[in-house]
């Protein structure tokens, strides 16, 4: 390959695309199973499972995490599927935690949070993004096909008991679910001292389309509903590895609310991160397949700077420039959400 396409100088990160962007941020799925069949997200028949064999263990996690800190990977979230299924989750954050990783998060869907999240807080998380799509337990249990609200808001106190330093809700606009509903979420998040982001739904996999298509509910209309019932929202400037959302301070309490807006006002040009799936395949867009195997490369003879060098090359050649969700879906209806990470 010629040279001059590796050439970009290194800066606080090693890892760089052609566009400008350096990543600092790895999204690592642990696993594509889950214990909700979210409507927006998988299926209704789940997502297919990959081979046992066929899974990233314990050790190669633990490998691949030392390797993308020594690139300048300062930001860890473990996703799934649930990654609170996974037997080893604990241990996985220890890595993370041990490899000098300052900033490790956990998106769950709060079912097993309530005996988790001690044990999130005392192995090093201090990010934790929890689903909620409604308040409304018959809601609830459509939209995830069988969720028990209790137990994941019985998880939600736990995880602010056990004081993990930034808990934010995840809420996925769907305009016949929750649309007239999001007041309500934004006052639970507000009574509690905690932070709420609404997303728009994307076109990833058959359901995520579907979803779109039905349901599709933008940022701004949100941000319109929420404006009526508690005032104008003051914008916040955000930190630079925080992710995409537009942040707005709620007047008079700590709870920020957060729009992402992957439809209608795409945030490609700052994004900072990769995605690692369970199986070994490092991905570079949400919205697009397109990937490095790193499998063979930790089951094969290649030292950790040879692997290093494999992830830098793939993500400054093939790290698309942004996701075309709008003008050209076909890209992401091949990507199982499950099985990619949220």
């Amino acid at each position: 390959m010629p040279q001059e396409l590796f050439a970009e100088p290194r800066r606080e990160t090693a890892l760089a695309d052609q566009f400008g962007r350096h990543v600092s941020y790895l999204r690592i799925s642990v696993t594509e199973h889950c214990n909700f069949r979210c409507s927006y997200c998988s299926p209704e028949e789940g997502t297919p499972f990959y081979a046992r064999e066929d899974h990233l263990q314990a050790e190669e996690y633990d490998r691949l995490i030392r390797i993308f800190s020594g690139l300048g990977v300062r930001h860890i979230r473990f996703t799934g599927g649930e990654p609170l299924i996974h037997p080893q989750i604990l241990s996985l954050i220890g890595s993370a935690h041990r490899h000098g990783v300052g900033k490790i998060s956990v998106s769950t869907n709060g079912l097993l949070l309530g005996r988790r999240a001690a044990a999130l807080r005392q192995m090093g998380v201090n990010n934790l993004n929890i689903s909620l799509d409604s308040l409304d337990p018959e809601v609830f249990a459509r939209v995830t096909r069988g969720g028990d609200l209790g137990r994941v808001l019985e998880g939600i106190e736990a995880a602010i008991l056990a004081e993990i330093p930034r808990i934010k809700l995840n809420v996925v606009l769907l305009r016949q679910n929750n649309g007239n509903d999001l007041p309500v979420l934004v006052d639970y998040a507000m009574q509690r001292g905690i932070d709420i982001r609404f997303i728009e739904t994307m076109p990833l996999g058959e359901a995520g389309a579907a979803a779109q298509e039905m349901q599709f509910l933008s940022a701004a209309e949100a941000q319109q509903v929420i404006e009526r019932q508690f005032g104008p929202l003051q914008p916040v400037t955000r930190p630079a590895d925080n992710g995409p959302a537009r942040l707005y301070q709620l007047p008079g309490v700590r709870s920020q609310v957060g729009f992402i807006t992957p439809i209608s006002n795409d945030f490609c040009a700052t994004c900072n991160r990769v995605r690692l799936t369970a199986t070994g395949r490092l991905v570079y867009c949400l919205g697009q397949d397109s990937g490095l195997a790193l499998m063979p490369l930790l089951r094969g003879s290649n030292s950790d700077g040879q692997i290093a060098e494999a992830i830098t090359r793939g993500i400054w050649r093939d790290k698309p420039e942004r996701h075309r969700f709008v003008d050209d879906p076909s890209r992401s209806m091949a990507v199982f959400m499950m099985r990619l990470g949220g």
